[in-house]
């Protein structure tokens, strides 16, 4: 009966050392893959830190372009705005020297007839005719 049971512990421990080793084989086995998976992820984010450092340099660059093209837009604006005053000023005074123009000419044209009206006056008052070419009176 101790032989049974010496057989029976045996085997008992034989089977549980067997259990033992392959557990602790694909504990190995698992953790080697973890080891895996842990390199890839390390590669994956070495490889992420690269590019978006990059793109954060390419970013930061544009970023510049723009404010400069910002600043360059506005100084623009401003040239402009000196130009359409000073346009608007030089329409104002146009506007101004071709009213001045219509009331100079408007004014000699009424001159113009007084002046004609007051000689023919001091013709008639004086009594003088005017001849034409043959040498005889208008009357």
């Amino acid at each position: 009966m101790q032989t049974v049971l010496l057989v029976v512990g045996t085997l008992a421990i034989a089977i549980i050392t067997a259990a033992s080793v392959v557990l602790v084989r694909g504990i190995l086995r698992e953790m080697r893959g973890i080891g895996q998976v842990a390199r890839d992820l390390s590669h994956f984010l070495k490889t992420a830190e690269e590019e978006l450092t990059g793109a954060a340099h390419n970013t930061r660059a544009a970023l510049n372009n723009v404010e400069r093209l910002v600043g360059t837009i506005n100084e623009t604006i401003v040239r402009v705005s000196r130009v359409a005053e000073v346009a608007e000023r030089v329409l104002d005074a146009a506007f101004l020297a071709n009213t001045a123009v219509k009331a100079v000419k408007s004014s000699t044209v009424g001159l113009t007839s007084v002046y004609e009206g007051v000689k023919q006056g001091i013709k008639t008052l004086c009594g003088y005719r005017e001849t034409n070419k043959g040498g005889t009176s208008d009357e």
